[in-house]
């Protein structure tokens, strides 16, 4: 029998911290497709990260989120938890972009319903990251834009992927219309 004297003795487990530091917030699902890796091998080897000290957790509703051990403040955990979502990163985005925006354009422009959004809203302001005003009608606006912004690198595979998907739908819509002639 071997022992394994470093956590990173396998490459299953390197390729797993690689892909944590890579994208921190990431959750299970995610490295599980990513990584192509059945879930009980997964867990075992977070597991053995996690006590090794190198991989912290924190729960963002229903997901763990996985970061590196070191780099990263609870604060800033909590946010890139959130930018990892695509709604909430959607509604973030959007309040970044502009100083303030209310919650019709938000709509519209996040895609989701209206009760959806009301959830996300109500999250993101009760973590801090947004103030809702309700000066004529409910706007949004992010509390630390700089600190947001600073965060935005670290998800920006994510963002790719979002506007990949969109050109994607557009053509798909495109195609479906074409054919309907």
């Amino acid at each position: 029998m071997i022992l394994m004297d470093e956590p990173l003795d396998l490459e299953s487990r390197r390729r797993i911290f690689e892909l944590i530091r890579s994208r921190p917030g990431t959750y299970m699902r995610e490295m599980e497709r990513e990584l192509d890796m059945q879930v009980g091998m997964l867990t075992y080897h977070l597991r053995v990260l996690t006590d090794a000290g190198m991989v912290r957790t924190e729960e963002e509703g229903n997901h763990q989120r996985y970061f590196p051990s070191e780099g990263f403040v609870l604060a800033d955990r909590k946010i890139l938890s959130y930018l990892r979502n695509r709604s909430t990163r959607a509604i973030l985005m959007h309040a970044l972009d502009r100083d303030s925006i209310n919650f019709s354009d938000l709509l519209i422009l996040v895609g989701v319903s209206k009760s959806t959004l009301s959830y996300h809203i109500k999250r993101l302001a009760a973590a801090g990251l947004i103030k809702v005003s309700k000066d004529g009608g409910t706007s949004v606006s992010v509390v630390d834009p700089k600190k947001l912004a600073d965060l935005l690198v670290w998800v920006e595979e994510d963002m790719i992927r979002d506007a990949a998907d969109a050109l994607i739908d557009i053509w798909k819509r495109m195609r479906n219309d074409q054919a309907g002639y």
